[in-house]
């Protein structure tokens, strides 16, 4: 079939136009062979299934399902003609406006489709992952945020599984312009981290480890709060915009006592 499937047309339309009418019938809900066998009918007027299978390069015990399901359709009819079973395609125009007819009746039912859907906008949806590769995938998505990352971590556990990785992270983030604020626990790496604030595109301030030792990072952004346990290499990714905006709320207050204590520990 694959040889002969656009053959039909040849001497009247141009190949691709022809698989352009395809491409059309099936974005309305036509399967290819469907929308073969209506073309060769709208090409033939009438004709015999015999007849459309060999034109259509489609099976003949498959023509007569495809016919069936047209027929059910609405889109093509039969005649019983000097012994024989003629199909034929109804006019296109009738294919419009059956779509036309379909669109009015779902806007009828928008409002009441909308309410099922209501209550999925605002339930937390929630994404696990495991592995190292899992809480790459966790941080690839925070490189999709369009607000600022807000960023609570310890520096030395984050950078012991994901080392090999951070460069990349940071590159990408910069290219996309991304800003981040962020509370680090206070050691070496919490130190490079805000002494290349400003080339990596970051407002870190340092709190003391001993006294809030953070075992997860966490990167609030966008609707999404984005939670990771290094340790146990599992992480999830919660959205939803009332609880982000919440958990940026309180991001914001620690990130005004954090200044403090990085003042405190820089005397």
């Amino acid at each position: 079939m694959a040889g002969n499937r656009y053959t039909i047309s040849k001497e009247r339309l141009p190949k691709n136009m022809y698989k352009n009418l395809v491409s059309a019938l099936e974005s309305v809900g036509f399967s290819t062979k469907e929308s073969l066998t209506y073309l060769t009918l709208l090409e033939l007027n009438e004709a015999l299934p015999s007849t459309i299978a060999r034109k259509s390069g489609i099976k003949r015990p498959t023509v007569y399902v495809i016919l069936e399901q047209l027929q059910n359709k609405g889109f093509i009819s039969h005649v019983n003609k000097k012994g024989g079973l003629y199909f034929r395609a109804v006019a296109p125009i009738r294919i419009l406006e059956e779509e036309k007819n379909k669109l009015e009746r779902l806007k009828i039912f928008l409002p009441e489709l909308e309410k099922l859907n209501q209550k999925y906008e605002v339930t937390p949806q929630m994404s696990v992952y495991e592995g190292k590769e899992g809480l790459v995938q966790i941080m690839e998505d925070t490189l999709t945020a369009k607000t600022e990352l807000c960023c609570w971590a310890n520096p030395q556990i984050a950078m012991g599984l994901l080392e090999d990785y951070y460069s990349t992270y940071v590159k990408k983030k910069v290219e996309r312009k991304i800003w981040l604020r962020g509370i680090f626990c206070l050691d070496r790496i919490g130190q490079e981290f805000k002494a290349k604030g400003k080339e990596e595109l970051r407002e870190v301030y340092l709190i003391p480890a001993e006294k809030f030792p953070f075992k997860n990072e966490i990167n609030i952004y966008d609707d999404k709060v984005a939670i990771i346990s290094h340790e146990d290499k599992v992480g999830v990714i919660l959205q939803n915009k009332n609880i982000a905006d919440t958990q940026r709320a309180i991001f914001n207050l620690a990130f005004e006592y954090a200044k403090i204590l990085d003042k405190k520990e820089q005397r």
